[in-house]
């Protein structure tokens, strides 16, 4: 965990997220609500290409935050694969939502 502590600070997604994960001038990481879908696969996407190709690709909100910017694409802010996944690591430890919603909620919206 220490190791995507330091990746998620050094790629700046705490001047955003909050220093772990609570939430700051975009939407909190920890309390269960996955705009998009809490998977892998999605929260992988999601950082990497950013919201708005993210949706050019077919996914769509599942939930609403009170989110104020669009998510930038980060591809190319972290460096590998690898260290995505520490971040994702990371932000997975920090999280505080219902049991049930940690990879995303099992009913139809995530976060609902």
């Amino acid at each position: 965990m220490a190791s995507g502590a330091k990746l998620y600070n050094a790629a700046a997604c705490s001047g955003c997220h909050g220093g772990t994960g609570g939430g700051g001038i975009c939407s909190p990481l920890a309390d269960g609500v996955w705009i998009y879908g809490g998977d892998d696969d999605t929260l992988f996407r999601l950082v990497t290409y950013g919201s708005q190709t993210l949706q050019s690709k077919g996914y769509s909100r599942k939930a609403q935050e009170n989110v104020v910017a669009p998510m930038p694409a980060m591809g190319e802010v972290v460096s590998t694969d690898d260290d995505l996944w520490r971040i994702i690591s990371f932000i997975r430890a920090q999280y505080h939502g219902p049991a049930e919603c940690k990879f995303g909620c099992p009913h139809s919206g995530d976060g609902e």
